[in-house]
């Protein structure tokens, strides 16, 4: 099965290089290697190395971390520009590897739903199949939005564009998409997932029907849909959030959290040896300072170093990747801030009680120490709660769009200072290269 899988994908891959490099005058042969049947579609859609191995810029725009000047002039040049927030991060002939890998997703994707489209059968199978390639393709989407066009709240929604293509043919020209449209085609997207996928998959690397609502309570909540944000979070939630007991969880263990633990909906894993897996990416200090001593986390997340800075180790893979997938926590925040926003307190209430049960080591000291929870509440707590979970960048966009976050920011290299001061800092440029690729 391994075998086969590498050669569908060294398969698909080869025709995006060809593509890609101008080399499409004379057209690949088709050989029995390329994917045809609903198994061959099973073995694409389970290459969890490509479809579940998210952006790892995400986490390096965040202000989740800090390093040291010696540690930061080791890093790649975008890594470095990315850190400083800089207009600027991609060298004109510098491809991005983010960028690549999340259209390579949408590539598989619509491989996938062109080979179920061909087929035309009608079982269960087959329907899972097509929702899975939908919602994968509505993640990589959804992520591209947030990095590479500006929030939809901004006054540059509707001037910003990307390409997208919606095709398994390279040679096709791509749909050149607002933040707006690209979104609504993510909402689309998943709700017809819903219709289609399994209540529940068999692995974590798959999505679900839970999933599709997961990933809808994060689009709406990025849109400013509130209601709507709320209403996917309690399709998720239920009216028992299974949380894990974080008294339960041994803080002796070098990583505290198991792999594919109960709160994980769908995994999504982001690592670097340059970066997650340093002994100088620090946890930034002054968030560090915010998780109290009642507060399981701060033991559970974090541990300290000889020069008493904070390294995280709280990863829900085990490990030092960063696990950047789905959780239940997250749902729950997301379901929690929603609450708020509307008017729901006794419900936004209720959604945080739940979590600090299974957060603090004495609810009723959290309680005391919170007053009366609102707004402010829950956004603390999804600071804390998500932390080196590479969400946080959206978070940031958002939160400075609707003037929830404080600017500037400051990062401080060589004695130098570097500010988030503007909201057009949170839009990426495209690579000139690959605007070059796609004839732009």
């Amino acid at each position: 099965m391994k075998k086969i899988l590498k050669n569908l994908c060294l398969t698909l891959v080869g025709f995006a290089t060809l593509s890609c490099d101008g080399f499409l005058e004379e057209k690949p042969v088709k050989s029995i290697l390329v994917p045809s049947t609903l198994e061959d579609v099973r073995a694409l859609l389970d290459n969890y190395t490509t479809l579940n191995d998210n952006t790892l810029i995400s986490f390096i725009l965040s202000d989740d971390w800090m390093t040291s000047t010696g540690n930061w002039q080791t890093l790649q040049p975008w890594e470095q520009n990315s850190y400083l927030w800089k207009s600027e991060v991609f060298d004109p002939l510098e491809r991005s590897t983010d960028y690549s890998k999340l259209h390579r997703k949408i590539f598989f994707a619509n491989n996938c739903l062109e080979i179920l489209d061909r087929l035309s059968e009608n079982s269960i199978q087959a329907d899972n199949l097509r929702g899975e390639a939908l919602f994968v393709r509505s993640l990589a989407l959804y992520q591209l939005a947030q990095l590479f066009l500006p929030h939809p709240a901004s006054s540059e929604a509707d001037l910003l564009r990307i390409p997208v293509r919606f095709t398994g043919n390279v040679s096709d020209k791509s749909e050149m998409l607002t933040i707006k449209e690209i979104l609504a085609r993510v909402e689309q997207d998943l709700n017809l997932s819903l219709n289609l996928l399994p209540v529940k998959a068999g692995y974590p690397n798959r999505p679900e029907q839970r999933t599709s609502h997961a990933l809808l309570s994060s689009l709406y909540l990025y849109e400013g849909k509130y209601d709507k944000a709320l209403e996917s979070a309690q399709q998720v939630l239920g009216s028992n959030p299974a949380l894990l007991n974080y008294k339960e969880i041994n803080p002796n263990n070098p990583y505290p959290f198991p792999l594919f633990n109960k709160e994980t909906l769908y995994y999504g894993v982001t690592s670097s040896f340059s970066v997650t897996a340093s002994s100088a990416t620090f946890v930034n200090r002054e968030l560090y300072q915010v998780y109290s001593a009642n507060d399981l986390r701060k033991k559970l997340f974090f541990s300290l170093d000889a020069q008493g800075n904070a390294l995280f180790r709280g990863s829900y893979l085990g490990d030092f990747n960063l696990f950047s997938g789905l959780s239940l926590s997250e749902v729950l925040l997301n379901g929690a801030e929603a609450a708020f926003r509307t008017g729901n307190a006794e419900q936004g209430k209720t959604l945080l009680t739940q979590l600090a049960l299974n957060r603090y080591q004495n609810l009723a000291i959290w309680q005391q120490e919170v007053g009366i929870p609102n707004l402010s509440t829950v956004l603390e707590e999804r600071r804390k709660e998500l932390v080196f979970r590479a969400s946080r960048w959206a978070d940031m966009k958002r939160l400075a769009a609707i003037g929830d976050l404080e600017l500037p920011m400051v990062r401080e290299i060589g004695g130098q200072s570097y500010l988030l001061n503007s909201n057009s800092q949170f839009v990426l440029s495209l690579p000139p290269i690959e605007m070059e690729l796609e004839g732009l």
